[in-house]
């Protein structure tokens, strides 16, 4: 057995039962927690609604939205209006600076869009906040 333990090294021995599954608990913990902090430190602190919108004409739209932010927040939102096929026929960036109130705020904003053709409906695609100070 010396010759074997002089050419190849000592044998390698196995982690207990205990600490092998404390590892791996721990590992499993530190990736849950990992996980939960991303998924809260990208929510975005932004919330809207469409309320309504009017098809005006083939080349007019409007979309009735609420958007609820931070005051002290910068907001973007896109606010689209699509045909009878969902293709996208109309598009607006709205952009919400600052206000001089503090928590949170819900504003109703009133968008008019051009559009290409004919739409069926308007509303928020997608909002972000673009500077939170």
């Amino acid at each position: 057995m010396s010759s074997l333990t002089n050419r190849y090294g000592s044998p390698k021995r196995r982690l207990a039962k205990k600490t092998r599954k404390a590892l791996i608990i721990g590992g499993l913990a530190v990736g849950i927690g990992g996980a939960f902090y991303l998924a809260w430190a990208t929510d975005s602190q932004i919330e809207f609604k469409d309320n309504s919108f009017s098809v005006e004409s083939p080349t007019r739209a409007s979309a009735l939205v609420d958007i609820t932010k931070d005051a002290k927040d910068t907001a973007q939102c896109e606010i689209r209006a699509l045909n009878e096929s969902k293709a996208i026929v109309g598009w607006k960036t709205l952009v919400l600076g600052p206000t001089e109130g503090t928590g949170q705020e819900t504003l109703r904003y009133d968008v008019k869009l051009r559009t290409e053709s004919l739409a069926v409906t308007a509303g928020v695609e997608e909002c972000k906040i673009i500077d939170a100070t």
